[in-house]
């Protein structure tokens, strides 16, 4: 199952989400002056490396629960 992460660098976290959860995007996806990203990954563990390799605070999407899944 494909992970993706979204990174807010103007509200500082990066989010893990289980890809097509609903909440990713649900404001339009789109970031003003690149303030934020959107990353793919083929694992959940990928996707929490990648987040960690961030530097941001970490969150786990309550909605898809991306842990559950990995």
């Amino acid at each position: 199952m494909p992970f993706e992460t979204y990174e807010n660098r103007s509200n500082p976290h990066v989010t893990i989400h289980v890809e097509g959860c609903t909440q990713l995007r649900k404001r339009g996806g789109e970031h003003q002056h690149s303030q934020g990203a959107y990353h793919s990954h083929t694992t959940y563990q990928a996707a929490a490396a990648y987040a960690e390799s961030t530097g941001l605070p970490l969150v786990r999407c309550s909605f898809c629960t991306p842990q559950s899944h990995g």
